[in-house]
């Protein structure tokens, strides 16, 4: 039904604005608010579970925090009572934080980037004990789908299993090598190519002495000799021919030399191939005497024993860290190692416009770092230290991320530089004045205790080339028997060479191709144990020493001393054979001229 039409004059309210329709707003105004209140009361604690989460997965080792709080109007970030588990160690801490303060740009967060301006870390403890195993990468699955750090640890761990640690013990019961296989040997096959050799050598030789044709210049040279001892001077033609028989008799002279030489140097290379048998004998020695695992007691294979799996540790933990670094800090300028999988349709791309001063998606800038070495001890000491440039890309970023702290006693520094497409890794540390962890001497019953002691650790990882040091000193050395591994012969005789001993001095060094590097250990303990343990057990070893090259000998000499021979007899022979046409040639050469001589004493010739 329609309104009544108005009177004429009359004036309509107006309509009124409406600028929010509370029925729609209101709920959405009641979730937000209910949002902030819920990102008020629980930020913090879901910031905390998600930095313990991923904590642990990027390091493989249990990161837990007290308390966490953000501040993130002000661009801070506070933790308080931080441990991060040792991925090494089962009931060891790699360090314990009482506070950490950080300040970020919060505008980045916008863009999905975590960009730090300064961390300050106070009351920092490395090495501290743990009740609970906080080892995530040791006991994680290595497969291809595993975590980085577990695949790291599993590489790492392959990488130290390569060293083959020498232990020091006695072959046990009767030596025998009776079961010796021949055709494991490598003497027989080099005696028996350095014969065909010389069988080869012969018959060249025979052959060249045959196109020489010494022996019609040499018949020719005597008969015209004899013509001229019943010659006159006036007999031109008979003078001519003498001149001829010497000119011949040079040429060939200049032929056995020419032969000579290559004789010589056959000679040599068959001289080379006996001393090739002998290095091949000597190899076979080694190889019968590494099948009976008799002692080497030398003092460079001592020093190994006692020592090598003491070295190796900090250089697989070292390198663990500096694995770990590439694969969350790739170096820049790579290429991809895959091109990914084959698209099935034309795809889109993803195109990025570069701004001014971009940023990598995480960095750290600086941080200040306090900490305690030694925290257990009655009066501990304070350290300090820096770290700077920690980022997901440092090729954007253009530095490299450096590492420092100094203290009693104490410095330390590391460069991670992954800027270019090589990456080098660096890191060096002096440890002096802190009580040295025991160590236990591999295969024998004897515990090494250094007491307070200096360790020095230097690293360089540069592309896949490594060099590296570790060295320990202490001068306050205890040494202690373990009854429950046994007695022993060797653990005794090792025992009165070093129970003595408090000064302790070791020094390993590594270096080569990562996948096969070499490792040479010393130590001040090495000669005193060598020569105690020689002067013991000189005899038993000798005695299967002079066994093992008795058998050796048997099973090659049959073949050796045959070729030995024929190569002495082909010597001697050829020598002979030059000798004997040089001598010809120049008697009969000398005849010849002296003959023209007493016929033209006197005598001008035309």
């Amino acid at each position: 039904m329609s309104a009544p039409p108005s009177a004429p004059g009359s004036r309509l309210p107006a309509p009124r604005l409406k600028i929010f329709r509370w029925k729609a707003v209101g709920p959405l105004l009641v979730v937000f608010v209910l949002m902030v209140v819920l990102w008020l009361i629980f930020a913090d604690t879901i910031a905390r579970r998600q930095t313990q989460k991923v904590g642990t997965q990027l390091l493989g080792a249990k990161v837990e925090i007290n308390d966490l709080h953000l501040d993130l109007p002000n661009g801070k970030v506070m933790l308080r009572g931080l441990t991060i588990a040792s991925p090494h160690e089962a009931l060891r801490n790699l360090l314990q934080a009482d506070e950490l303060v950080a300040d970020l740009d919060v505008v980045p967060l916008t863009e999905k980037k975590l960009i730090i301006n300064r961390v300050a870390a106070n009351g920092l403890r490395f090495g501290t004990p743990r009740e609970t195993d906080g080892r995530v990468a040791a006991t994680a699955d290595a497969g291809a789908g595993g975590s980085i750090p577990a695949r790291v640890m599993a590489e790492t761990r392959t990488w130290a299993s390569q060293f083959q640690v020498p232990v020091l013990q006695l072959a046990t019961g009767k030596i025998s090598i009776d079961s010796l296989d021949p055709r494991r040997l490598s003497t027989i096959p080099a005696a028996t190519a350095l014969g065909a050799r010389a069988d080869s050598s012969q018959r060249a030789w025979k052959a060249a002495f045959d196109t020489l044709r010494i022996g019609p210049t040499i018949d020719s040279a005597s008969a015209t000799l004899e013509k001229l001892k019943r010659a006159r001077a006036t007999d031109l033609a008979t003078l001519n021919e003498a001149r001829q028989a010497i000119e011949r008799l040079k040429r060939a002279q200049q032929r056995v030399t020419a032969l000579e030489r290559g004789v010589k140097s056959g000679l040599t290379g068959l001289q080379a191939g006996l001393s090739g048998v002998d290095s091949a004998k000597r190899r076979d020695y080694a190889f019968a005497r590494g099948l009976l695992k008799l002692p080497s007691l030398d003092a460079p294979n001592v020093g190994a024993a006692l020592f090598g799996g003491v070295a190796i540790r900090p250089f697989e933990r070292v390198l663990f860290w500096a694995h770990l670094a590439r694969r969350y800090i790739p170096p820049g300028l790579l290429p991809r190692a895959t091109t990914g999988p084959q698209r099935v349709r034309r795809a889109g791309e993803d195109v990025r416009f570069p701004k001014e001063q971009t940023l990598p998606r995480f960095l750290l800038r600086s941080a200040e770092l306090s900490f305690l070495l030694n925290p257990t001890a009655a009066q501990p000491q304070r350290y300090a230290g820096q770290l700077t440039g920690v980022t997901s890309d440092p090729a954007l970023y253009g530095r490299p991320m450096l590492a420092g702290a100094t203290g009693p006693q104490f410095s330390a520094g590391a460069m991670v530089n992954h800027v270019r497409a090589i990456p080098v890794d660096t890191a060096g540390a002096t440890v002096g004045g802190i009580p040295l962890p025991a160590v236990a001497v591999p295969g024998l019953p004897l515990r090494l205790d250094p007491g307070a002691g200096t360790t020095q650790l230097g690293f360089r990882l540069n592309g896949d080339t490594i060099h590296a040091r570790f060295a320990l000193r202490s001068t306050n050395v205890r040494w202690a028997r373990d009854s429950g591994l046994g007695n022993s012969t060797i653990g005794n005789l090792v025992w009165q060479a070093v129970s003595g001993i408090s000064n302790l001095d070791v020094e390993a060094r590594l270096s080569g191709a990562l996948h096969n590097p070499g490792l040479a250990v010393r130590s001040n303990l090495d000669q005193a144990v060598a020569s105690r343990l020689q002067a013991v057990l000189g005899e038993q070893v000798a005695a299967a020493e002079k066994q093992v090259r008795a058998r050796v000998d048997s099973l090659v000499d049959g073949t050796v001393t045959p070729v030995r021979a024929r190569v002495t007899e082909l010597q001697t022979q050829a020598q002979t054979q030059i000798a004997q046409q040089r001598t010809r040639i120049d008697e009969l050469q000398k005849q010849l001229e002296q003959q023209l001589r007493n016929l033209t004493r006197g005598i001008r010739i035309p």
